[in-house]
């Protein structure tokens, strides 16, 4: 028989079913075996026997874990515990060591404050070679701080008072204490008083009351102030310098005769990175200098980049076929530290006209699409200029063309498109953004594919989104940044407010709609005590413009709410205006002469589409562990999420507000805490309009329709008769059935990063 024979290849595969199984078994059982054995013949004997347990009882100063990280006894991991695995330390019990580990428990409640604390060791035999182990805590009160005093520090740099207040009545911590004594050391030095040495700290007790006399002795040294600034610039592409040397001392914030702060020199290095002109920016003091109140020389050592730049790259991939991508970047620009930029892509190429010779090789959704018969593309040019309007504005200009589609649902192609911006950092962390954006452009698609994609299902809308429209918007943003991404913010603010005009001119119904939008954030963030962060967001917004015209404001400029980041009790963008997209009708009716068709509400629907609104409030809070469990690097939330989306002849009041609870885990990872988080909500869903989506058939003639289908309605079904009687509105009297059940009521999200 060939071994290349059906009934050969048959017969292989019923011996590999057969026998892998139980070779895989033996060799499980097997290691297994061998690691329990192992296990078996570690280190640990009758007389150390292993520790399967260790607790801490008593202690209410210190935590669990901050005691566990000094003892020597330790407990075996779990891996070991559970299934015998020779895996990690062996953690035996070491008699001598358990006696040590009561001093380091009671030296270290007492460099804590709490002298007199004790600490006593309890052994209990859990097996032949287990034990378990345990430490009662009794802790002494504590010595409280009654009387601080600082000397040596100069007048008008250190808040005296609220160094003090701190400090009064808390427990007499040594590692507080020099905390906060370095604190204070660092800020002399950012205050001139670079020499400025860590003080001298006297402790006077009182064992009677246990109460202390703290003093702290600095010694700050003289003021010192900046001397000469040399500055040395090794040019790349010429012999001149990309920036001269007289306008790099304008991007310093170093000045000769100003007092020498550290953090002006970190800023400077910091705002010479930022320029993109230099590989290397190094910035040395000269000498320390001899007496008090000198001056101190900087050196400025500038290594210059490569001024220009060019890189490409192609692909492919499912919905775009081929594409390929190129960008240039010159460091230089018109010889003035000018960024210029410019981008180039090129998208469904082998599909789309011109370059659509070998659509056999595209994915067959792209090469069937109406929007993908031609070749998408982008071409765009963005400047950043420097020091034209001073070293602490950067504007920047972008002037681009495009035209992109989304399979299946639109083509938006923008003529021309610009956005100028200029933005201005007022104090540390405090800054200003001015921006201006023009489009001019249009997206076509049929009415099915508005309403099914964009929830543009309104007469209204469905113009907005096919007629040619020009787009100016002018706005101003002020801000206190946020932390970085993966910061743990622990004690904290950040606030935002964005106010913008914008005038929209919409070319097919010669209609010109002017608006308002203005949007203010707040965000606090506080320690609750040392397991919990309280956190809090208030955030409210409104767009203003006549009454008659909100239906024609934008999509881009209307509020949208429910998600990941804002109520999280519902769907992305699912809390606030929204259509219905149901299935056919299923009666059938005359109405003012035409054949209408109504859906039954109980049939429920197949999406719910965002509209979204012209005015928004939300509100947050947010209850979460600084401590991970079981691990430390997953960290719990609860929270509570509140918030509603109107349009302008809605109802404002705060009854109005939907209140969604939730729960999530972070894990923590380099990028970011990845975030999962389980919201519930409580609410029905809210009446709304009911559109059937008749889909385009070129065939038979159909067009493209999104039909209501509201109990109500006057809207024909017949595209004919629609056309006739012209646009209608379509009433809000949908209402589907209530969730049932817990799951249909939970919304869960997944993303990196906090929700604010």
């Amino acid at each position: 028989m060939s071994c290349s024979s059906p009934r050969a290849r048959a017969a292989a595969r019923a011996f590999i079913r057969l026998i892998c199984p139980a070779l895989l078994s033996t060799l499980l059982i097997t290691t297994l075996g061998v690691t329990v054995a192992e296990a078996q013949g570690s280190a640990c004997t009758p007389r150390r026997p292993r520790v399967e347990a260790l607790r801490i009882e008593g202690n209410e100063a210190v935590s669990d874990d901050s005691l566990k990280a000094i003892l020597f006894t330790e407990r075996a991991g779990r891996l070991r515990r559970w299934f015998g695995f020779n895996v990690g330390p062996t953690a035996c019990l070491d008699s001598l060591e358990l006696k040590d580990d009561e001093r380091r428990i009671e030296l270290w409640y007492s460099w804590r404050g709490y002298p007199g604390t004790t600490a006593e060791v309890n052994t209990a035999s859990t097996g032949a070679l287990t034990s378990r182990v345990r430490f009662t805590v009794r802790e002494a009160p504590p010595i409280r701080i009654e009387r601080v005093t600082l000397e040596g520090i100069p007048p008008r740099t250190i808040n005296t008072g609220a160094f003090i207040a701190d400090l009064r009545g808390r427990a007499l911590d040594d590692s507080l204490i020099v905390q906060k004594a370095d604190s204070v050391r660092e800020q002399l030095r950012d205050s001139g008083y670079v020499r400025a040495r860590r003080p001298t700290l006297t402790t006077t007790v009182d064992s009677a009351s246990r109460r202390a006399q703290v003093t702290l002795v600095f010694a700050p040294g003289g003021l010192a102030r900046f001397g000469a600034v040399d500055i040395a610039i090794s040019a790349n592409d010429s012999a001149k310098p990309a920036i001269p040397v007289e306008d790099v001392r304008t991007l310093l914030r170093i000045k000769p005769g100003e007092v020498y702060r550290p953090r002006a020199v970190a800023e400077s290095q910091q705002k010479l990175f930022g320029s993109g002109i230099y590989a290397t920016v190094t910035i040395d003091s000269i000498g320390n200098g001899a007496t008090a109140g000198d001056t101190i020389p900087v050196r400025v050592r500038l290594v210059e980049g490569r001024h220009h730049s060019l890189r490409g790259g192609g692909g492919w991939g499912t919905l775009d076929c081929f594409r390929t991508q190129t960008r240039y970047i010159g460091q230089n620009f018109l010889g003035r530290a000018h960024r210029l930029q410019l981008d180039a892509r090129l998208a469904k190429i082998g599909v789309g006209a011109p370059l659509d010779g070998f659509s056999g090789l595209c994915a067959p959704r792209v090469k069937n699409d109406l929007f993908s018969q031609d070749l998408n593309y982008y071409a765009g040019g963005s400047v950043q200029l420097r020091g034209v309007l001073g070293d602490q504005w950067r504007p920047q200009l972008t002037v681009y063309s495009e035209r992109r589609t989304e399979v299946g649902s639109y083509v938006r192609e923008t003529a021309i498109g610009a956005i100028a911006s200029v933005e201005r950092p007022l104090i540390p962390r405090i800054g200003t953004a001015f921006t201006y954006r023009y489009d001019n452009g249009r997206t076509s698609s049929d009415q099915a594919v508005a309403c099914f994609v964009f929830g543009l299902c309104r007469f209204n809308d469905r113009v907005l989104l096919i007629s040619p429209t020009r787009l100016h918007a002018a706005g101003v943003t002020f801000s206190r940044s946020t932390p970085a991404l993966g910061e743990i913010v622990v004690n904290d603010e950040r606030w935002a407010l964005e106010s913008r005009i914008g005038t929209l001119r919409i070319r097919d119904l010669q209609q010109t709609v002017n608006f308002n939008r203005t949007q203010l954030e707040y965000a606090l963030y506080r320690p609750l005590n040392r397991w919990l962060i309280g956190a809090a967001r208030v955030q409210a917004g409104a767009v203003f413009t006549r009454r008659d015209l909100e239906p024609l404001v934008p999509p881009q400029e209307r509020f949208y709410s429910g998600g990941q980041n804002t109520v999280r009790g519902f769907g992305q963008n699912q809390l606030g205006p929204s259509v219905y997209v149901v299935g056919a009708p299923q009666d059938t009716l005359t109405r003012d002469g035409y054949t209408v068709g109504e859906v039954d509400p109980s049939r429920g629907f197949s999406r719910l589409s965002p509209a979204g609104g012209t005015a928004t409030a939300l509100l947050n809070f947010e209850l979460r562990t600084r401590q991970g469990w079981p691990s430390n690097l997953l960290k719990w939330v609860l929270f509570v999420d509140a918030g509603r989306v109107w349009n302008s002849t809605g109802n404002y009041s705060v009854s109005g507000l939907r209140v969604t609870p939730g729960a999530g885990i972070r894990l923590v990872t380099p990028l970011g805490p990845f975030r999962v988080d389980v919201g519930y909500n409580p609410y029905s869903y809210e009446s709304g309009p009911a559109f059937y989506l008749q889909q385009r058939n070129v065939a038979a003639g159909t067009p493209g329709r999104a039909i209501c289908v509201s109990p109500g309605t006057r809207e024909p079904l017949d595209a004919g008769d629609a056309a006739t009687l012209g646009p209608v509105g379509c009433p809000s009297s949908y209402r589907p059935p209530d969730r049932r059940g817990i799951l249909p009521r939970l919304a869960f999200h997944f993303s990196l990063g906090e929700a604010f």
